[in-house]
């Protein structure tokens, strides 16, 4: 009875020592889609600002109501 008491303990100590070591996933760099979007976003406004890329490397602004508000490259 003790020594289960005993490996309880320690498991739990165990999974609290290194369980966020376990948890934690591998940093990823942004892709150039992440850059651009993030650059596209930043350029048209807050979040809530609609765009669309019509060339490669080329956004377009939309207002909320959909109209188009400016075109520029990120």
């Amino acid at each position: 009875m003790k020594a289960t008491i005993a490996i309880t303990l320690l498991l739990a100590f165990a999974l609290g020592a290194f369980g966020p070591a376990l948890d934690a996933a591998p940093a990823t760099e942004p892709t150039a889609h992440d850059r651009m979007r993030a650059a596209a976003q930043a350029m048209c406004g807050s979040e809530n600002a609609a765009w669309e890329e019509v060339a490669p490397g080329q956004i377009q602004c939309f207002t909320k109501r959909g109209a188009k508000t400016k075109r520029t490259t990120p």
